[in-house]
This record gives C-alpha cells, structure tokens and sequence, in this order.
C-alpha cells in the first residue's frame, strides 16, 4: 500500500496535467490521489506485474483512473481488455529458451 500511495502522489501532477485538471483544492487532490493508489493496486494485480515502471502499466492506471473520474469504472475492463491482455503477456516470465511459460 504504501508504494501505491508513493506512486500516486509521485505521478499526481502528471494525471492532473493529461486530465486538464488545474485544481490546488486539497480535498479533490486527495481524491484524485486515492484514484491513483487504487487503480495502483487493481492494474498491478490485473497484470501481474510488480512495479509500474513500464510506460503501458502507467497508462493503464491514468486510464482506469481516468473512468473513475468519470464515474464510468464499469466499463474500463471491458474497454481496455486488449490492451490489458498485451501487457498482461508481455509481463510474463519466459523460460530459458524465451518461450513464454
């Protein structure tokens, strides 16, 4: 929990800039960053993966947090379900030969 908060408010100023969001109100930035810590939490268990280092696992969460902005979480798995299952096998472990497991 505590790197899914450190991301969110480490890419907070990001998400705001790509949503057009200007606000300093305190109240919504914290609202703003619990969207961010729990679309963390949800992509990275979705995808398998650790960390959101990758450029497309940090898309995905501004994406679903993006939905939840909008009041539209319903619909993001169902919208993004390839993109989801691209870096779902792209994350996958490979064995000695670089086949997939």
């Amino acid at each position: 929990m505590a790197d899914a908060k450190t991301w969110a408010t480490n890419n907070l100023s990001s998400f705001k800039q790509r949503m057009r969001i200007s606000t300093e109100d305190s109240d919504e930035l914290a609202n703003l960053t619990d969207m961010l810590t729990a679309s963390y939490t949800s992509i990275l268990r979705l995808i398998g993966v650790s960390d959101a280092s990758d450029p497309e696992v940090k898309e995905l969460i501004f994406e679903r947090s993006r939905y939840t902005y909008n009041d539209a979480l319903d619909e993001f798995k169902e919208n993004y379900k390839q993109n989801i299952r691209d870096v779902f096998l792209a994350n996958q472990p490979t064995d000695d030969v670089g086949e997939r497991q």
